[in-house]
């Protein structure tokens, strides 16, 4: 019985070491291979979906000018406060990207990638040794960008000296749109008009922004100042209507606009009654500021 116990206690601990080895093998500080990533760096949020098979993002709004620039970063992510060396990291402008992600994500068919000629991006950079990320600048010319299309520029690390391109954000795709007259803050306020909803704030909202995400299409963060998520809305070319309003609080919702109430251009003030979710919800936004 004793010989059997014995034997029981070996096989655990054998069991116990062999896991053991295991666990350190992966953690051990001198396996770096698995943990040197070298990736695209947020500097502004994405304004893609968790869903999207790339990232996008807003750098900035262009200006109608000869020249602009706008910054993007590239990190390394590494058991190391820095990187332990010099990096050379590969880059390649990939309109192939922006491609993938048109085929899958909604209300993207007017994207088209910048012609080229039309900005400048270096073919490599540099992480420095004992630095986490180097800054990118790209140069854009937008007075030869179609001002009438959402455009965007797509790139993809190719390669680095060291460490391991990560998988799912070792591409991005960088939108910029020429800014619309209607960007800037304002003063906000929602009235639901047909039906009660405790939640729509019917006081005025300050400091509430709108931003340019394509050809005159404005969006802004929450919906109705309310809920998660956020609305865009499609003016027209002479800036004097909508004609599309999306919604997104989770998921994409349908939506009906009722009419344009009013709209002043000069003073950037407009009210229009739309529906969604049941609730049929008027706004009114008041310049204030860029």
């Amino acid at each position: 019985m004793k010989r059997y116990i014995k034997l029981i206690i070996g096989l655990v601990v054998l069991l116990f070491t062999a896991s053991c080895l295991k666990d350190e093998n992966i953690l051990a500080p001198n396996d770096r291979n698995s943990q040197n990533i070298i990736e695209f760096y947020n500097l502004t949020a994405p304004t893609s979906l968790g869903t999207a098979p790339h990232v996008m993002y807003v750098p900035t709004t262009l200006e109608i000018q000869p020249s602009q620039e706008f910054e993007i970063a590239i990190s390394y992510s590494g058991v190391e406060e820095g990187a332990p060396q010099d990096i050379t990291v590969n880059l390649a402008v990939s309109p192939e990207v922006l491609d993938a992600y048109k085929a899958v994500v909604p209300n993207t068919a007017s994207y088209i990638h910048a012609p080229t000629g039309t900005y400048e991006v270096p073919s490599s950079v540099v992480i420095k040794k004992g630095e986490k990320r180097v800054i990118v600048p790209i140069t854009v010319k937008p007075d030869e960008l179609d001002p009438t299309k959402s455009n965007a520029i797509a790139l993809k690390i190719t390669s680095a000296s060291h460490g391991i391109v990560s998988g799912n954000f070792g591409t991005a795709i960088y939108s910029l749109p020429i800014k619309s007259i209607w960007e800037g803050t304002y003063t906000y306020t929602a009235v639901n008009y047909a039906g009660i909803d405790g939640n729509i704030p019917k006081g005025p909202q300050t400091d509430v922004k709108l931003y340019t995400v394509g050809p005159n299409r404005l969006k802004v963060d929450g919906l109705w100042q309310a809920y998660s998520g956020y609305a865009e809305y499609q003016f027209n070319a002479d800036s004097d209507d909508i004609t599309e309003i999306l919604a997104f609080s989770g998921s994409l919702y349908p939506t009906t606009i009722v009419k344009m109430e009013f709209v002043d251009i000069e003073n950037k003030i407009f009210e229009i009654n739309w529906i969604c979710l049941g609730r049929s919800v008027r706004e009114r936004f008041v310049r204030t500021g860029d």
